[in-house]
């Protein structure tokens, strides 16, 4: 299902071998179908959170960050799922302004993310 990628680990977005385990535990078509439905959504999910700041709305923001690193870990996004796991724990502190402060480096890796997850897509 996934092409290698000859960068070192720590430059990439994406990890190979979880894409690889996901197809082999769901399939490749489902897999596949997976990471597309989890691309399709990025920016619904970051809007959703930026929404639930500007509301002040910690339960809304524990949902879909919840939602990002739960769905970013099984599709490979190790990095924006670490950032998602950051946010989760600010939420819970209540920490309104280290999650506002958040947000731009969420965006900006969320983005290339999906730009590395669709060049993956696209090799299939």
């Amino acid at each position: 299902m996934i092409a290698l990628d000859n960068r070192p680990a720590a430059r990439r977005l994406v990890s190979v071998r979880v894409l690889r385990d996901l197809s082999d535990q769901l399939g490749a078509g489902t897999s596949r179908q997976f990471v597309v439905d989890y691309v399709r959504l990025w920016d619904s999910r970051y809007s959703r959170l930026v929404s639930a700041l500007h509301n002040t709305d910690f339960a809304a923001a524990m949902d879909v960050v919840l939602s990002i690193k739960t769905a970013s870990q099984m599709a490979g996004a190790e990095r924006l799922a670490k950032l998602a796991a950051e946010a989760q724990d600010l939420v819970r502190s209540q920490d309104h302004a280290g999650l506002v402060a958040l947000l731009e480096p969420l965006e900006q890796c969320g983005q290339a993310t999906m730009h590395e997850l669709g060049q993956v897509l696209h090799g299939l």
